[in-house]
C-alpha cells in the first residue's frame, strides 16, 4: 500500500513539474537586447541565438578631473540544450581612452570572457511573474589592460510578468564578484517593455549596484525593431550621475536566431 501511495505521489510530481515547465520557444525571439536586463524565458530547444551590439560611452569624474571615452563591442551566444535550460556565451572587446591633468592613455583589449547557463524556473501566468536563474563566471584570460585574478562569478534571479496585455515589467536581482577579491556587489534591473506601433516596441528601464555601501544607479531607454519572427535590431542610450561622476552611453545591436526545425516545415 505504501508502495502504492509513494508512486502515485511520484506520478503527481511529474506531472506538476511538466506544467510548470512549459515550452520556451517562442513564435517571435525573445532577446535580451536592447537593455541591460535579461529575458526570463531559454531560447528553446535546439536554438541558437546571438545578439551582438556596439557601444559608445564616457564619464567623467569631476573629484579627480578623469575622463574616459571608449567603444564596445558586446556578443553574447545561447544555445538551449532542452525547453527550460540553455548555455550562454559572452564576449566583449573594450577600447577606451582615460585622460587626467591632459595626460592621456589608451587600453585596449577583451574586458569579457563569460560562460554561463540560464534556467527557467516557472512560466507565470496573469499577473504571477515567469521566473529564471542566470549564472555565469568570468574567465581569468582578459586582456592585459583588464586582467583579473580569479574566476568571476555572478548570479541574478529574473521575473517577467504582464502588468497590462502589452505592458511587460521585467526585474533582475542578484551578485557579483570582480574576480581580484572577496567583495560581492549587489545589482539590480527594473525594465517596463511596450509596443509603440507596427513592429516596433521601446521601453524605460533603471539599474545600478550596491558595494562597500555605496550605491550608484543608472537610467536608460530605447526601442526594438523586430524585422522578421527571428530577427531583431535594437537602439538605445542612457545617461547617469553619481556622486560627480556623469556617464552616458549609446547602443546599437541586433539579435538573430535560427529556425526551429518543426516550425519550418509545411
Amino acid at each position: 500500500m505504501r508502495l502504492y501511495q509513494k508512486n502515485i505521489f511520484l506520478l503527481i510530481l511529474l506531472n506538476s513539474i511538466g506544467l510548470l515547465a512549459c515550452a520556451q520557444y517562442n513564435e517571435t525571439i525573445r532577446a535580451d537586447r536592447p537593455g541591460q536586463g535579461i529575458s526570463a524565458f531559454t531560447v528553446g530547444t535546439g536554438i541558437f541565438q546571438v545578439q551582438s551590439g556596439c557601444n559608445i560611452f564616457g564619464t567623467s569624474n569631476s573629484a579627480n578631473g578623469i575622463k574616459t571615452n571608449g567603444f564596445l563591442n558586446n556578443t553574447v551566444v545561447r544555445y538551449g540544450i532542452t525547453e527550460q535550460f540553455e548555455l550562454n556565451y559572452q564576449f566583449d572587446y573594450q577600447t577606451q581612452s582615460v585622460t587626467q591633468n591632459d595626460v592621456k592613455t589608451v587600453q585596449k583589449g577583451v574586458d569579457a570572457m563569460d560562460l554561463g547557463m540560464r534556467y527557467h524556473i516557472y512560466t507565470g501566468k496573469g499577473l504571477a511573474p515567469s521566473v529564471a536563474f542566470q549564472f555565469a563566471t568570468r574567465l581569468p584570460i582578459l586582456g592585459k589592460d583588464y586582467v583579473i585574478k580569479d574566476l568571476a562569478p555572478r548570479f541574478s534571479i529574473v521575473t517577467t510578468q504582464h502588468l497590462t496585455k502589452e505592458i511587460a515589467l521585467t526585474t533582475v536581482s542578484g551578485a557579483s564578484w570582480n574576480g581580484n577579491n572577496s567583495v560581492a556587489q549587489g545589482n539590480y534591473v527594473a525594465n517596463i517593455s511596450f509596443p509603440l506601433f507596427a513592429r516596433i516596441g521601446g521601453y524605460v528601464e533603471n539599474y545600478g549596484n550596491l558595494q562597500n555601501g555605496v550605491f550608484s544607479t543608472y537610467f536608460d531607454g530605447g526601442f526594438a525593431w523586430l524585422v522578421t519572427n527571428d530577427l531583431q535590431l535594437g537602439l538605445y542610450g542612457g545617461y547617469a550621475s553619481n556622486k560627480g561622476v556623469n556617464s552616458f552611453f549609446v547602443s546599437s545591436g541586433i539579435s538573430w536566431r535560427t529556425k526551429r526545425r518543426s516550425a519550418s516545415k509545411g
